[in-house]
């Protein structure tokens, strides 16, 4: 006992001698000296200004700050790391058909391990779960799920280089929003209270595999594999992140056929994004815009584009969508719908960028829609 005793105080000992451990300027001077190409890849061991674009925290890969931001004096992992907790969650009743459904709840947590501004590693998972209740036949069904969504490990080095190797490997398409509901389908999901109209886009079987590429703060430039036996998904995606807009180039590629919703059989997809955001009055009034177009083989052309006013809590927005179609089994469906919104939302936050979200959403093809929303 005694000699255990005397071994763990040698060992924290050494470890505290290990973590008091630092760089000399030196070192630190020179290393960043090769690193430090051109300005957009050099050390970036903090964004030096405000980003007021939301992340999709589920779906994205995204920078993590280094916790004690500039200060590289020890190179302990566990005393440069910090806990992450995301959730995205919705909450809606359709009513025209009385449907209440929790289609998307995600809840993701990980930790952040950092080794100075050298390298970052987060392990995480996500659980997703699916709640809905209709009525089929004059009786009330519910239909319930809980999974594993995402899980996997995501790794920076040198500030830039990322790695990451996780359930849903592959870089989806967009889902951000400035309406209360998002136009994306997730086809793991046929009980969408959404209804799966043909202007929302339906996402791809993703796989396990990885990401690779390079990522900052201002940009990302990834390509992602998934592997299975019978598809293999790959995506290449660029992104620039300004502090008030962001544009997103997306292709990717299917070889399974992963419509359940229609008879298409789309294996290539090309989706362009621009969107952000103009602050008027000291930030207190913002106009937010959004333009997006999105081809998918055998499929269509879709088009996206929102316009939303938000000043303070209370928000409006108006969403047109078009729908070209390129297959003819396509020809006979409606080409426009417009959507329209108004709710309550809630920031909180270091950053005012978690948000919680109620209100109204509604269709000119007669989808109506009150909802909760949770972002953070």
């Amino acid at each position: 006992m005694k000699r255990l005793a005397i071994s763990i105080i040698l060992f924290l000992n050494i470890i505290n001698l290990y973590s008091q451990s630092s760089y000399t300027s030196d070192q630190q001077n020179l290393l960043q000296r090769l690193l430090t190409i051109w300005p957009y890849t050099g050390v970036e061991p903090v964004r030096p200004t405000t980003n007021y674009i939301p992340y999709d925290y589920i779906h994205e890969s995204y920078k993590r700050d280094n916790p004690h931001k500039r200060l590289f004096s020890s190179i302990l992992l566990y005393e440069l790391s910090t806990l992450e907790i995301h959730m995205n969650s919705i909450i809606g009743v359709n009513l025209d058909s009385g449907r209440f459904s929790m289609p998307n709840m995600y809840l993701s947590i990980g930790k952040s391990f950092h080794y100075d501004w050298f390298f970052s590693a987060t392990p995480f998972i996500t659980l997703s779960s699916k709640f809905d209740v209709k009525r089929e036949n004059n009786k009330l069904k519910t239909y319930s799920d809980i999974d594993v969504y995402d899980a996997g490990i995501e790794t920076v080095t040198l500030t830039r280089i990322l790695l990451s190797f996780r359930l849903k490997s592959v870089n989806d398409i967009n889902e951000t929003t400035f309406m209360l509901l998002p136009s994306v389908v997730d086809i793991s999901s046929s009980e969408s209270f959404l209804d799966t109209p043909h202007w929302y886009i339906p996402r791809i079987n993703n796989n396990i595999g990885f990401r690779a590429g390079f990522i900052g703060y201002y940009y990302e430039l990834s390509y992602s594999q998934g592997f299975s036996e019978d598809s293999s998904p790959l995506a290449l995606v660029f992104k620039l992140n300004g502090d008030y807009f962001r544009t997103s180039f997306l292709y990717q590629y299917n070889q399974k056929d992963n419509i359940s919703i229609s008879d298409n059989n789309t294996h290539n997809l090309v989706q362009l994004s621009a969107f952000g955001k103009i602050p008027f009055f000291d930030h207190k009034l913002w106009i937010n815009m959004l333009g997006e177009y999105t081809w998918r083989e055998n499929d269509a052309h879709y088009l996206r584009l929102e316009l939303a006013l938000e000043w303070n809590i209370f928000n409006i927005g108006v969403r047109p969508l078009f729908y070209i179609p390129i297959n003819e089994l396509n020809k006979n469906k409606e080409l426009f719908a417009l959507e329209y919104s108004t709710y309550l939302k809630f920031n909180f936050g270091e950053d005012n960028l978690d948000s919680i979200y109620f209100g109204f959403q509604g269709s000119t093809d007669g989808r109506y829609y009150i909802a909760f929303k949770t972002l953070f």
